[in-house]
């Protein structure tokens, strides 16, 4: 393997033990193809996954997330007209207090713009009492089923009274590990990397990019499926992916990937404050959403085709651009529909080249490096787990 430094050309034979080489910025030149996750680039010119130092095994971060003044039902039997009771989640109970205003929206139904006042909350429950305000007669008949929409509309105190019971939201702390990627070892002969080969003028580099090739696809995988575990007895830890982190908005139901579904999980998104720009998939996910020839919903850009950039084609919804980011690593079954800015690498330790003791007339290295995924804002993501757009029966 040769370097070139200050001083000329050194060969592998001038490396002393334990000198790291860092390689970090390899991930640059490997294909996008190969990393489309890791080392995937935008049409800003930007890489998709962006890094940032970390100086623990375990890195932590917050999410702060508002009291939105509006929740889902949590069920059936509630609500309907002449009811006194909404049910919401227990935790989307504290997103109201006695005396607001509510509305409802229905699904698949007509919004009437009729009000009701909270008259008690339990927050245990998530079933709120309420009684006639304007128009109460006219509240929708049928009870509130899963998914209709509860909207405060502000609090009618009484004039001159106190301010109601105080609300907090404290931020979520998340955490996740670093993992050790490697040590992977490369051991050559100074005979087997002085015989010839084919298009290959020095076969120590191309073991060695190689194996770092096989590195950077791990941790594409990792970061997609990888489970947070931190095993101190054994010393051993594994860093978590999108999978994992993911959990507000999934997607079980729908097999194929089509503008509809997409747009039902943007909605989801769009409302806890997110508007994801990236939908990571296998290719074979994308035959239907794909559709070249409606230009006015797909389209396919290439503003600079250096910097090792692709051909990138995005789908155009109510939400704005969504990136099309095909990734061979990803099953076929799911889909990651992910803001881009709230992802990111913490590097632990950059990938590096490490010389080992040399023994005999031949060469040692290790390649190696630590990192994990930190995912902020995961509710304001989605993901699709039960696509059926690929199968290996031939």
């Amino acid at each position: 393997m040769a370097i070139v430094g200050y001083g000329g050309k050194v060969t592998s034979y001038d490396l002393a033990v334990g000198v790291k080489i860092n390689m970090d910025e390899l991930i640059y030149m490997i294909s996008p193809t190969d990393s489309p996750f890791i080392n995937g680039i935008g049409t800003d010119g930007r890489q998709l996954l962006s890094s940032s130092p970390v100086d623990q095994q375990e890195f932590k971060w917050m999410d702060e997330e508002l009291l939105l003044p509006r929740a889902t039902a949590a069920g059936t039997g509630a609500a309907g007209a002449g009811d006194t009771t909404i049910t919401v989640s227990a935790a989307d109970s504290y997103k109201f207090q006695v005396d607001d205003l509510l509305n409802i929206g229905e699904e698949d139904a007509v919004v009437n713009g009729a009000v009701k006042r909270i008259t008690a909350i339990n927050n245990t429950s998530g079933v709120i009492n309420v009684s006639d305000w304007a128009n109460g007669s006219a509240w929708p008949a049928t009870t509130a089923a899963h998914e209709d929409t509860i909207i405060c509309l502000g609090t009618a105190l009484v004039e001159g009274s106190d301010p109601g019971q105080s609300r907090t939201a404290d931020r979520t702390i998340h955490s996740n590990y670093t993992q050790i990627f490697g040590p992977t070892p490369i051991h050559m002969s100074r005979t087997e990397q002085q015989v010839s080969r084919y298009g290959v003028s020095d076969e120590f580099a191309k073991q060695v990019y190689g194996r770092s090739v096989e590195n950077v696809i791990t941790r594409e995988q990792a970061y997609l499926y990888g489970k947070p575990v931190n095993d101190t007895t054994n010393k051993r830890r594994s860093t978590g992916g999108l999978m994992n982190f993911i959990t507000t908005n999934t997607d079980s139901s729908t097999t194929t990937l089509t503008i509809t579904a997409l747009e039902a999980l943007m909605q989801k998104c769009y409302n806890a404050g997110g508007i994801p720009d990236l939908l990571i998939a296998n290719p074979a996910s994308f035959a239907t959403l794909n559709a070249i020839s409606d230009s006015g919903r797909v389209r396919t850009t290439i503003d600079d085709p250096r910097r090792g950039r692709v051909p990138v084609s995005s789908v155009f919804t109510e939400f704005g651009e969504t990136q099309m980011v095909r990734n061979r690593w990803c099953h076929s079954e799911s889909a990651f529909v992910v803001q881009k800015e709230n992802i990111s690498r913490r590097v632990m330790q950059p990938l590096v080249v490490e010389a080992l003791a040399k023994t005999g007339d031949s060469d040692k290295v290790q390649i190696l490096c630590e990192e994990g995924l930190q995912v902020k804002g995961q509710s304001h993501m989605a993901r699709f787990t039960n696509l059926t757009g690929y199968t290996d029966t031939p």
